[in-house]
């Protein structure tokens, strides 16, 4: 069941549950906005680095199987450049996810005067 407010002056009507999803978004638009224009610029490189490398390590299979069927024996080939696509792949997520969580770091110490009130 939907509720509605009803506008008395020609307002759209708004539902409550879309008062309450922008309620929620505001302050994380606002924690956002804050990392975005206040955290040092290494952290924003960490970030892009991660992603760039969770990315990688997702299309380090196909790749390496392509590789390995046009540079060798295609069935041999073909088996090998998927265990090691699999295997290149795997360090390749793993060092993306610490990148990322590499980043919070310097992102926390920048964000933390913000977020955390100071009362003395």
């Amino acid at each position: 069941m939907r509720w509605r407010r009803r506008s008395t002056r020609g307002e759209a009507s708004v539902t409550i549950r879309e008062s309450v999803r922008l309620k929620r978004f505001l302050p994380a638009l606002t924690v956002a906005s804050i990392v975005f224009f206040i955290a040092p610029a290494q952290a924003h490189a960490d970030l892009i680095r991660g992603i760039g490398l969770l990315l990688a390590g997702l299309l380090e299979i196909p790749r390496s199987t392509l590789a390995g069927t046009f540079n060798g024996p295609p069935l041999i080939g073909t088996a090998l450049g998927a265990v090691g696509g699999a295997i290149n792949g795997i360090g390749y997520v793993t060092q993306g996810a610490f990148e990322i969580l590499g980043s919070a770091i310097p992102l926390a110490k920048a964000v933390a005067p913000f977020l955390i009130p100071i009362f003395i």
